[in-house]
């Protein structure tokens, strides 16, 4: 079954143009032109990943994206021509898994919709060997659900905070460089941007109430804190 792929952008032009590049790759394509409309196709056709603008007619792009990560992890590509660092890092910081500033290549934002669905695939399909729950402290990660609790209670993780987290706690104490974990977590992708995992990290570390659940490992990396095990 083909891949679907939503795209909420309001530049008609571009989303035709994306929506056609997309098509030679065999993915379905619904186009979605208005904020306030996105939600409502969103639950209706239920896509495999979204490629978002942020500056939208109606609702924004980070409002749609708020409400996204509500209900699913699904991938979700911000495609907008805000190009600060903070823009980025707001975006990134709700749960987008990329974000790709305009104006952009085309064949670079199909392969970077592919490499996010084939993370999403890897990461779906455990292994039977490994252990489906982990824990630490007050934390239990469960690996088939992707559900996070905390003293019982589920915390919010997007996806790739879920995928980082996982990875880094099967392999306690073990250092692990940025790239190592963007290519483990997003898939080798030559467009990534490695401060996406600092943000992600952060996030991680935030969310849990525990700095030193993630170590920095200065000029080398992260590693899972074993001693919390």
């Amino acid at each position: 079954m083909n891949k679907k792929v939503l795209i909420i952008e309001d530049e008609t032009e571009l989303a035709d143009i994306i929506r056609d590049y997309l098509k030679k790759d065999n993915f379905e394509v619904i186009i979605c032109n208005s904020g306030n409309e996105a939600l409502t196709i969103f639950n209706k056709v239920q896509p495999d990943i979204i490629l978002l603008d942020l500056m939208l007619p109606g609702i924004d792009g980070l409002e749609i994206l708020r409400n996204i990560r509500l209900q699913s992890t699904l991938p979700v590509i911000i495609i907008s021509a805000k190009e600060t660092e903070l823009d980025r890092i707001l975006g990134l910081g709700l749960g987008a898994d990329d974000y790709v500033v305009k104006p952009f290549s085309i064949k670079e934002l199909v392969a970077r919709v592919k490499a996010q669905l084939r993370r999403a695939t890897t990461f779906t399909n455990l292994q039977t060997d490994e252990k489906s729950v982990l824990k630490f402290c007050d934390i239990q990660v469960n690996r088939i659900s992707r559900v996070v609790k905390k003293s019982g209670v589920e915390i919010q993780f997007t996806a790739k905070e879920f995928d980082i987290l996982s990875f880094l706690l099967s392999h306690p104490n073990q250092v692990f460089s940025k790239q190592h974990l963007y290519d483990q977590v997003w898939g080798f992708d030559e467009y990534g941007d490695l401060n996406t995992v600092v943000i992600h990290i952060q996030k991680i570390r935030d969310k849990l109430a525990l700095a030193n659940c993630i170590v920095t490992v200065r000029s080398v990396g992260y590693r899972f804190n074993g001693d919390l095990l």
